[in-house]
């Protein structure tokens, strides 16, 4: 089974337009943009699809609501969906929503979805506003994650 995933992986990966993504494996693996940035630590060097979404696979300016960035861990096949924002927070949640939901963003072989908002927030994550947001990506199988700039995260 996992074959053929690695295989719809190719597939979707060569589909993609050559300028809009490279392959790397490098330890720090950082997106920034609109004074936000995160930062994936990748201590054990795993192979990843680092992606531009808005410029890259999408012109930028489309009427579409979409994400910045993505990352693809190659090997699990885990696709994170990045929105690196200056302050709103909830348009970057439409984004990433909007993004999950992009069957040419989220192939059949995704794993495991994490979306991130990354930005200076300036509403606490528990409100009703978020919690509600949290529930619908959920339910689309996948993980919200609102983290203040700089972030961090472990693949």
């Amino acid at each position: 089974m996992m074959k053929n995933l690695q295989e719809n992986l190719k597939e979707w990966s060569n589909g993609l337009p050559n300028t809009s993504y490279s392959i790397t494996n490098e330890s720090n693996i950082k997106f920034e943009e609109n004074k936000s940035q995160i930062i994936f630590s990748n201590k054990s060097k795993k192979k990843c699809l680092k992606v531009d979404i808005d410029g890259g696979v999408y012109t930028k300016g489309g009427k579409n609501l979409r994400c910045d960035k993505m990352l693809v861990e190659k090997g699990n096949l885990r696709f994170y969906f990045i929105e690196l924002k200056g302050k709103n927070t909830e348009h970057a949640i439409k984004q990433l929503y909007s993004s999950i939901n992009d069957s040419k963003l989220n192939p059949d072989c995704s794993q495991e979805k994490i979306a991130f908002v990354v930005g200076k927030n300036h509403f606490p994550t528990t409100s009703p506003l978020i919690q509600g947001w949290v529930k619908k990506f959920n339910k689309a199988g996948s993980i919200l994650e609102i983290k203040n700039t700089p972030a961090k995260h472990e693949l």
